[in-house]
């Protein structure tokens, strides 16, 4: 018959009338991180990777120290909101095939991308990534959606013929050039200016006399770096 002690204690020693064993901030730190990712969603979609820490601390309504704790660099957070942002990219590309008609599904994927601006704002913003992390994972994980929905569209006859995937994401970066460019000065011209870029996906048109840009050159483009090209130096 067990003793009074040990009907206090369970097996492994602990005291039954004892508080349960949790960490105290736990749930504090989950809504820390919350309000962190989104601030930083909304920072690096309005500055790209010119926003500061700063602002995103202040944005989420937590001290700098929280932030740099979770995240020591702000490489590591751009990384973790860049993956929330591609999650969320591939979620709209599987959503226009299973909910739109194959001839409006690109156009209907620019549309909601650029409706999403954490998506291409932030994936098109240019960091300072070495060779070997973040964008080339990204671009191989979009890869795929991207060039489903681009090449059904093309089945349904409704896009070219010629265009590829990097045209499909340069598309997309110069509908951020000009909504960076015109801002709330005049929100609306985005928008028309994405309805003409639409048109010229559609088919009619010339062949362009250039060829498209390689992933391989896309790649280069968002890491921000330059490469000598065989036996000639780029302008500085």
């Amino acid at each position: 018959m067990p003793t009074a002690t040990e009907s206090r204690h369970d097996r492994d020693g602990r005291d039954k009338d004892a508080a349960p064993l949790v960490k105290p901030l736990r749930r504090d730190a989950e809504l820390n991180l919350a309000r962190i990712m989104r601030a930083a969603r909304d920072v690096f979609a309005e500055s790209g990777y010119d926003g500061s820490m700063e602002q995103i601390a202040a944005k989420a309504d937590v001290g700098i120290g929280t932030l740099y704790r979770r995240f020591p660099r702000k490489e590591d957070l751009f990384n973790a909101v860049t993956d929330l942002a591609k999650e969320r990219t591939i979620n709209i590309g599987e959503e226009v095939l299973a909910e739109v008609a194959a001839a409006d599904a690109l156009f209907e994927f620019l549309r909601r991308c650029i409706a999403t601006p954490s998506c291409w704002r932030v994936t098109t913003a240019r960091p300072p990534w070495s060779e070997s992390s973040g964008v080339n994972s990204v671009l191989k994980q979009i890869t795929p959606i991207v060039d489903e929905v681009l090449h059904r569209s093309q089945e349904a006859g409704s896009v070219r013929e010629d265009i590829v995937f990097s045209d499909v994401v340069l598309a997309l970066m110069s509908v951020r050039a000009v909504a960076d460019l015109c801002g709330a000065k005049a929100p609306m011209a985005s928008s028309r200016f994405l309805e003409l870029v639409v048109d010229g996906l559609r088919p009619g048109s010339p062949r362009p006399t250039t060829p498209a840009m390689t992933r391989q050159q896309l790649s280069r483009v968002l890491t921000n770096q330059r490469e000598r090209a065989a036996g000639v130096t780029p302008n500085p």
